[in-house]
This record gives C-alpha cells, structure tokens and sequence, in this order.
C-alpha cells in the first residue's frame, strides 16, 4: 500500500494568502480561482486541505481574529492611564491596522458584516461573523463593567451602550480606512469622538 502524498505547501501560509483576499474582495467577490492563485495551490488540494470555500472563509475570519482582532484589546487594560486614554489607545491601534499599507484596507470583520444583510454569505459562515461580533461586544461590556465597579466611568452610563459606542467608532474607522482615510484622520475623529468618555 502507497503511503499519502504529503502536501508541498504550507497551511498556515496558504491560510493567510486566503485571508487577505477574502479581506480584500469579499465572499461574493473572491473566486476559486483567486483563492488558489493566491495560495499557490490547485483546487483538489484546496479542498483537501480546507474543506471547502465556505470552510475556508470560517478558517480566515478565525485567523483575522487570531492575528488582527485581539492584539487590540491589551490596550484598554493599561493600569496606569485614565479609561479615555486607554479607548483612544484602543481604537488608534485599530486605526493603525486599518490603514496599515501593507495590508488590505478596512478590516475584514467589518467588511464580512456588511455582507451578511443580503444572501451571498452561506449561513453558517454568517453564523460566524455574528459570533465574533457578540465575543467583542462581550469583550467590552466586560471592560467597561469593571470600569463602573472601579467607579471609573460615570454610574448612568451602561456597559452595553459604551460597548456598542466603541464597536461603531471601530466598523466606522474601518469604512473610512476602506475609502481611502489616512491615519491622522483617523486618529482626529478618534479624539474628538472619545472626548466625553
């Protein structure tokens, strides 16, 4: 019996090479083609690898997290600054990443979630993107609850709205990063929006 043939390229790679076009052109806008082209492999050994597009997608999206999403968190934990220095920290790293140009524009969390109001993103890939938007929601109430048991922020003002404030600052960013924004631009609605916090 034939031992099996070892893949000649390597997964992680491969996996990232299909982030960045997925992040680029989206679902509905990324094809086979681009995604092996991309990765350097054939179609056979994309679905042996990963499954399948829709696989692929969910695969990506985990390593967009993984790589570009909770990197940013570290900064609203910076024992020695006020809660507003520590969001504005928070949201210029994201406004760092967005307009990285080495990367794509925008971000593809943002991106993903603009997409699911229509039917081109297959279900349980939608189903994905919902819970990495609930696992940041969640994220921040978390932060801004232990803010308000610190006394830190003012007691009227709820978790859950600071929360939902902060991940609008974050898809609004990312838009006008996608648009063609600058970082100093960027970062000067970041203050001003902040300000009150």
């Amino acid at each position: 019996m034939k031992a099996g043939r070892h893949r000649s390229f390597d997964k992680d790679i491969a996996l990232e090479q299909a982030m960045e076009v997925f992040w680029r052109n989206g679902y509905p806008g990324t094809s086979l083609s681009d995604l092996t082209t991309a990765m350097g492999i054939n179609k056979p050994s994309l679905y042996s690898a990963f499954g399948n597009k829709e696989n692929l997608y969910k695969s990506a999206l985990e390593k967009y997290v993984e790589k570009h999403g909770v990197i940013h968190g570290k900064y609203l934990f910076s024992a020695d600054k006020l809660l507003t220095d520590r969001v504005q920290d928070y949201l210029i790293s994201i406004a760092e990443m967005v307009t990285d140009p080495k990367l794509p524009s925008g971000c593809f969390v943002c991106i993903s979630t603009s997409e699911i109001g229509g039917t081109c993103i297959p279900k349980d890939a939608v189903q994905a993107i919902l819970k990495i938007n609930a696992a940041t929601k969640s994220f921040l109430i978390e932060a801004f609850s232990n803010e308000a048991m610190k006394s830190s922020v003012n007691s009227g003002r709820s978790p859950s709205v600071m929360a939902c404030f902060v991940i609008s600052l974050q898809f609004g960013l990312a838009v006008m990063a996608r648009n063609g924004a600058s970082f100093s631009e960027l970062k000067e609605v970041i203050m001003f929006s902040t300000a009150q916090l």
